[in-house]
């Protein structure tokens, strides 16, 4: 009986095949046929030829792009389906030291999702209906208030977890804490409509980390109080679009949709907002939703020096306009354009509030700016939070990733919060101190508002637009503003008594002279339902600095009223008595950056740190921090008092403690005390975690033999990564003609992971190029640097001396690589 069944679907589906090849057929002549009745048409009405050539060029365009990203996205799905079969496909000539740590897979974890993912999409299209769409709403003009989701469908390829990292470390013992690469290239199907227009997104490619947290564990079935989830950082968020909105699929308009989607998702699901779902009963889930940030970090965007020329001109050497844009979470950063430069200077300071620095990162972006056409990039480079909040301060020059060329100064600096009123008056006298160094004025407190709730508000009679003029309650809402800053809660429908439940977070200057200024508006007739200003300076007679009131509305009913939680944090630079880490004074770390040099430029040193003999105990004031650096061989100004002398980053051990600074001799290095004449390399080596890469800047060499017969020499310098010594493993840089201290500041870049780079050997070799018939010598000197010294959670750079050819792997590395320290 099933034979036979089988056998008269055969037939069935052969014809639906036929049937579906004839409709393409048709769709395909269907589409050139209109393609030349626009032809004949744009003729027939006289329109230039210049019409034709545009609507051409789109079509190529999006054709081009459009291919691309079809392969990217195969790709993608193949690996969605079978992971190890397809990379294995793709990236088939790549070395053999590329694998999977199947230690970190949860392939029962996967093959979980892949049975829950009907429901999981259940669940998902409840979320977009009762949570998503209406904020949508919110956010648009009322004009625009029939937004609705028509179709959510996630299709049948459920996302995939690509690793997953459980923290033991630096957690409470009533927490767990868990990290999830999740990647989604799935067939998911989602429209939405407005009015009677349609539109939609298809293919959702989707990439990033979440993080689960499991809090507060309790001692009662289930364990656990409740879930919180969130993206620690933007996820990459890819897409293609159907319906009417396919035509805003062009250069421009479709950059301006994709940032209105990753905003919403931002607002949603990237810190420092988070999605907590309660487990049991008597959770208090404000404090798990919007919990105390760990701290502020003040970043220093500096300069930039040798970026990428993108804009090529006829009769000069090209040039870029580069601007810097910085993410930390949810919270985007951008600089000025400086126009016409490959070394711009923006000397520029944001703060960003970070809600949880263990694993998360700032993600820094270079781009070209072109008008009228899309901004290409000129390189990018992550920096971990969590590296700031140990060192307290770095002040550095880093390479850019992605890039052949280019390096960015930047002055990073972890803030702490505090309670005290005398943190609080030593941080005003901070910032103005800083207003005269970096000419901008920076925050000296954290206020954080908890919008409780109101109390008897006005009732409205829905607005002049409105068909009934029946007196109803308000669907209010707050907007809280303090300085440059405005926020907005949510929506409460129709009610005189709403409750929010949410908090707030500004940055303040001078918290004696500024207030938070909050308004209560109605949604359905944008009235004014009341207002109240409150002054900060309250804050500061009052315990802990905390202030929790209920609040008269001014300008509305006579019992309406609105409750609030208001409490300052002072923020706490490094150097201060009241700071955590005790390691310098930040008026060294915002000094201007005319001192400061890259590492290309830097005096070496050596990376010994032994007590200077004499006076060895010296506060931790600027003035001494200064003193002592310039006694123990450093450069002498104020703008290389940091915590980064001459590009080398000096830990909270190296600093002695809280009140102590320990002072580094100048010594020689091993590598120093037997000069072979063959010259030295400078190298800045570092391992990017978050795109498993280990960097190799190579800077310069000195002193190379003059190998060709008008001595001179023609070196370019060739790397390889031990012990792949294959084609497609080697590096080298471009050959600088006669020259024996040449400068090469080029980037290079070797697939591996974190603990495979700690057993691996650079092999570096300075090479002479000779011709075909040339009788000069080709090879200058080598050097084996092996990893295991190096640490390669910071940027370090070091001299390399070059050994002759032949030269033994084991000795030629007896410390730090053989390298003097920079």
């Amino acid at each position: 009986m099933a034979d036979k069944q089988v056998d008269a679907a055969a037939p069935q589906a052969q014809k639906s095949n036929k049937t579906a090849e004839q409709i393409e057929e048709v769709k395909k002549y269907g589409i050139v046929l209109g393609l030349l009745v626009l032809i004949w048409l744009l003729g027939y009405l006289d329109f230039s030829i210049s019409w034709l050539l545009i609507i051409f060029a789109v079509w190529v365009y999006k054709d081009k792009t459009g291919q691309s990203k079809k392969l990217q996205m195969k790709i993608r799905s193949d690996v969605v389906e079978d992971e190890k079969q397809a990379i294995q496909a793709y990236v088939a000539d790549m070395p053999s030291w590329v694998y999977f740590p199947d230690v970190e897979r949860a392939e029962w974890l996967n093959n979980i999702i892949k049975q829950m993912w009907p429901f999981l999409g259940d669940y998902v299209e409840n979320v977009l209906r009762t949570t998503v769409e209406p904020s949508i709403k919110e956010n648009l003009p009322s004009s625009l208030s029939s937004f609705r989701f028509e179709t959510i469908d996630l299709g049948e390829k459920p996302l995939r977890i690509g690793g997953v990292k459980v923290y033991s470390e630096h957690i409470k013992r009533n927490e767990i804490i868990m990290d999830l690469d999740i990647y989604y290239a799935g067939d998911c199907d989602i429209e939405v409509g407005l009015s009677r227009v349609k539109a939609g997104i298809e293919d959702v490619q989707l990439h990033g980390t979440v993080r689960i947290e499991m809090k507060p564990l309790i001692s009662t079935v289930p364990l656990i109080g409740a879930m919180t989830v969130y993206f620690l950082n933007m996820p990459e968020l890819d897409f293609n679009m159907t319906n009417i909105a396919n035509i805003l699929d062009i250069p421009g308009l479709s950059g301006i949709l994709r940032n209105i989607i990753e905003d919403q998702l931002s607002q949603f699901l990237v810190l420092p907002n988070r999605l907590v779902i309660p487990i049991t009963k008597d959770i208090e889930l404000l404090k798990l939703k919007f919990p105390m940030p760990k701290g502020v970090l003040r970043i220093g965007v500096e300069e930039a020096k040798n970026l990428m020329k993108k804009d090529i001109a006829v009769f000069s050497k090209g040039s870029s306009d580069p601007y810097c844009i910085l993410h930390v979470g949810g919270q985007k950063f951008k600089t000025e354009t400086i126009s016409s430069t490959v070394n711009p200077k923006w000397e520029k300071y944001f703060e960003a509030i970070v809600d949880e620095p263990l694993g998360q990162v700032v993600d820094i972006e270079l781009w070209d700016e072109d008008k009228g056409s899309k901004d290409e990039s000129l390189g990018v480079l992550s920096v971990d939070i969590e590296d700031i909040v140990t060192k307290g301060y770095i002040d550095t020059w880093l390479p850019l990733e992605e890039a052949k060329t280019g390096q960015i100064h930047l002055k990073l600096i972890w803030l702490t919060l505090s309670d005290q009123v005398d943190a609080l008056e030593e941080a005003l006298e901070e910032t103005k101190r800083l207003k005269a160094l970096v000419n901008q004025q920076l925050a000296s407190s954290l206020l954080s508002v908890k919008l409780d709730s109101a109390k008897d508000l006005p009732k409205t009679d829905g607005g002049f637009f409105s068909s009934k003029k029946t007196i109803t309650p308000p669907s209010a809402y707050c907007t809280l503003s303090l300085g440059h800053k405005t926020k907005k809660s949510k929506v409460q429908k129709e009610t005189n008594d709403p409750v929010w439940e949410e908090a707030y977070f500004f940055l303040v200057q001078n918290p004696s002279l500024q207030s938070l200024d909050v308004e209560v508006l109605d949604k359905k007739s944008s009235k004014e339902l009341g207002k109240v200003s409150v002054a900060l300076k309250q804050l500061l007679d009052e315990p802990d600095l905390e202030l929790e009131q209920r609040f008269h509305l001014e300008e509305s009913g006579p019992n309406s009223f609105i409750n609030l939680k208001l409490c300052l944090r002072s923020i706490v630079s490094p150097g201060s008595k009241f700071y955590g880490n005790q390691i310098g004074s930040v008026d060294a770390v915002l000094s201007p950056s005319k001192g400061t040099q890259s590492p290309s430029n830097e005096v070496a040193s050596s990376p010994a740190e032994e007590p200077a003999s004499g006076n060895d105990n010296e506060k931790l004031d600027g003035t001494s921090m200064a003193s002592s650096i310039s006694d123990a061989g450093g450069v002498g100004t104020s703008a290389d008092t940091t915590a980064v002398i001459n590009g080398d980053m000096v830990s909270a051990e190296a600093l002695a403690g809280h009140t102590e600074l320990r002072r580094r001799n100048v010594a020689k290095s091993s590598g120093e005390e037997e000069d072979s004449g063959l010259g030295k390399v400078q190298l800045t080596i570092r391992y990017s975690s978050q795109r498993n890469k280990l960097i190799v800047v190579v800077h310069k060499a000195e002193n190379l033999p003059p190998l060709n017969s008008d001595n001179t020499s023609d070196p370019y310098v060739r790397l390889y990564l031990l012990p792949d010594k294959s084609k497609s493993g080697r590096k080298k840089t471009r050959v600088i003609k006669d020259e024996l201290n040449p400068v090469f500041d080029e980037t290079f870049e070797f697939h591996c992971n974190a603990d495979e780079a700690q057993q691996r050997v650079i092999d570096m070799a300075v090479k002479n190029s000779v011709g075909m018939f040339s009788q000069s010598k080709s090879f200058i000197g080598q050097a084996y640097i092996h990893l295991s010294e190096l640490d390669l959670t910071k940027a370090t750079t070091v001299w390399f001396p070059l050994q002759g050819e032949g030269s033994s792997m084991d000795a030629s590395t007896p410390s730090l690589a053989s390298g003097t320290a920079v």
